[in-house]
């Protein structure tokens, strides 16, 4: 609590007040207790609380004098449970001091009366309608205020802070046989003027055209008009003559910088002699000539490509179309409950492309690959003879004793040398194998040669390189197989039968940390073929199927490219310099080069050996 001094100048000097029926006991003196008595610099007079009063303030250097804490709460104990208070103090005719007299009533009634405004006001401002008004050229118009532009082509209304402007409707000229259809300057509307004619060339109002001398087309008649010509700054070999006028220009001249009347949605074109009006993207003509256009409303038009679970919405020169609520985007112009695939509530098999779709999913199997989507099972074109399995795209895993790329050949392991005859048995060629055929007599015992030893007929033994195979001699061959794995088996080995191991420690934790896998397990991550062994991750590339095609892509969430037949999609091939595209300006692109569309600033092209492969950036179309 600040205490705020009012001095009542009293003509007494340096005399006591008493009086009035005070308690003593309730006084205090001011002066002493702000230790005032010796200050002599910043005390202003005022305007006092009272009609006819003088008050000082007392003010140092550089603040207001307040009173101290310990003053503050003297002054509290003494107003508590008053209603008023008079506060008189010594009063000394001296520069320093002066009496004092406060009342806090008499201010805290006026700040309650102004408070009191305020809410009224603060009320009645909470049940106003707010106007907003629009400022157009330092100009400012009242909400649904409507003026016409200073082009006199266009009316525009301020609605809720917003100008809106609107073209002109100009009616259909009917013009007669004699007239044509012309602009005049200041007007917004075409109107009908006479035309002239020269032999088989027709002029409208105003258009020149050079007969020995110039001539302009003037209520019909073409009227001899002295014009100079300024010089021009190329050869006389460049010289162009505009149409329907009298001085040459040079070649490439800027027409569209000399002035145009082409409005806000269309663009000024150059050409050889001549300047026109086209509309942007988006926008159609409402005159005819291009130089005024408006957009089209493809939502009411029903010229948008928006699919269920969609609103059509209108751009200025374009649309968009927004989801529904509780719906998600697939693409610029579909979208659906939800996405099945990222959230992996899909049912595709491990080898299929999983694509969202309005209220559900599809599954196409991968190149290579041949199913339903649900089931994919590699696919080779030729087929795997003699008991092959198909175990990847044109790949074949062939039983023992064949071979090639799709186990069409068998292996002549008599020819080969790769038999293990002995003891001088004949080796004889078999489909998959070999037989050996042992001459009468005691020399043929069916044992069996085995790095540079001799296994007997009927033994069993384990491979040194492998612990995991196990090979048996019968008849003088050698058949060797992996080791059965029984789980049951107390003494099985982990190394050949990691799928036996349960030990925690032997299990394998996914890359997302989020799967735990035993020993043997395998699954596939990062496009990469992973197995749990003992405890270790072992990963490797997947092998990719070669292609036989012009353009592949990699799609999103596929570990290998697939053929398409549309250049655009690809990601891939070598630019050729000689197949060449020719764009909408009529310039002809190299393979490799990319440029904006005309009339669409977010439509971005590149040509592709001879295509032209266009995209819409989204966000700048969000942004224009």
């Amino acid at each position: 609590m600040d205490v705020m001094v009012g001095v009542w100048v009293c003509l007494a000097a340096a005399r006591t007040v008493v009086g009035l029926g005070m308690d003593p006991s309730l006084q205090i003196d001011i002066i002493k207790e702000l230790d005032l008595v010796n200050m002599t610099i910043g005390v202003t007079q005022v305007s006092g609380l009272h009609n006819a009063s003088k008050a000082f303030l007392f003010q140092a250097v550089d603040r207001e004098i307040h009173a101290a804490s310990h003053t503050n709460e003297k002054l509290i104990q003494l107003f508590r449970n008053k209603s008023e208070f008079t506060f008189l103090t010594n009063i000394q005719q001296q520069a320093s001091t002066s009496g004092v007299i406060l009342s806090i009533r008499e201010f805290l009634g006026k700040i309650s009366l102004k408070l009191n405004y305020a809410e009224m006001r603060l009320s009645q401002l909470e049940n106003c309608h707010c106007e907003k008004t629009c400022q157009v050229n330092g100009v400012i118009y009242r909400d649904k205020d409507s003026w016409v532009e200073d082009d006199h082509c266009r009316n525009c209304t301020c609605k809720n802070g917003v100008v809106e402007c609107r073209r002109m409707a100009c009616p259909l000229l009917n013009c007669s046989s004699d007239g044509l259809p012309v602009h005049i300057t200041g007007q917004c509307c075409k109107v009908c003027k006479s035309k002239c004619i020269y032999g088989d060339k027709v002029l409208a109002e105003g258009q020149k055209i050079l007969i020995k001398n110039c001539r302009e087309c003037r209520n019909g008649i073409l009227v001899k008009v002295t014009e100079t010509c300024p010089p021009l700054n190329c050869s006389e070999k460049d010289y162009v003559l505009p149409e329907n006028q009298c001085c040459s220009v040079c070649k490439g001249h800027n027409f569209c910088a000399q002035g145009h009347r082409c409005g806000e949605n269309s663009e000024c074109r150059n050409w050889n002699t001549r300047a026109t009006c086209e509309c942007k993207s988006g926008y159609v003509s409402v005159q005819g000539d291009s130089a005024y256009c408006e957009d089209v409303d493809e939502c009411a038009a029903k010229m948008h490509y928006c699919h269920a679970n969609t609103v059509c919405v209108n751009l200025p020169g374009s649309y968009r179309c927004n989801c529904v609520p509780g719906y998600i985007r697939i693409d610029d112009f579909s979208c659906t409950e939800r996405d099945e695939c990222d959230t992996g509530q899909h049912n595709c098999d491990e080898n299929a492309i999983c694509t969202n779709t309005i209220r559900g999913h599809r599954c196409t199997c991968k190149p290579g690959y041949v199913g339903n989507g649900t089931i994919c099972r590699a696919f080779c074109e030729e087929g795997c003879r003699y008991g092959g399995t198909c175990v990847a795209p044109n790949t074949c895993a062939c039983p023992s004793g064949f071979t090639g790329s799709h186990c069409e050949k068998d292996i002549d392991e008599c020819a080969l040398k790769t038999h293990t005859c002995w003891n001088d048995s004949a080796c004889v060629n078999l489909a998959g194998g070999f037989d050996c055929l042992c001459p009468s007599g005691p020399s043929c015992t069916g044992d069996c040669p085995h790095e540079g030893g001799l296994k007997r007929n009927g033994q069993v033994w384990t491979l040194k390189k492998d612990r995991c195979s196990v090979c048996s001699c019968k008849d003088g061959k050698i058949f060797c197989r992996r080791t059965a794995c029984d789980c049951e088996n107390l003494s099985v080995d982990f190394f050949c039968c990691p799928e036996c191991d349960t030990r925690v420690t032997s299990q394998c934790l996914d890359q997302n940390g989020h799967k735990l896998y035993r020993s043997g397990d395998n699954w596939t991550y990062s496009c990469q073929q992973c197995r749990c062994l003992e405890g270790e991750v072992d990963c490797w590339p997947l092998a990719c199927p070669a292609l036989n095609c012009d353009y592949t892509t990699m799609s999103e969430g596929e570990c290998c490219p697939h053929c398409v037949s549309d250049p655009c999609l690809a990601d891939n091939g070598i630019y050729d310099m000689q197949k060449t595209c020719l764009d909408d300006y009529g310039i002809t692109r190299l393979s490799g080069s990319v440029w904006t569309m005309l009339g669409s600033p977010c439509t971005t092209c590149k040509c592709k050996n001879g295509n032209v492969c266009c995209s819409v950036d989204l966000e700048c179309l969000r942004n224009n």
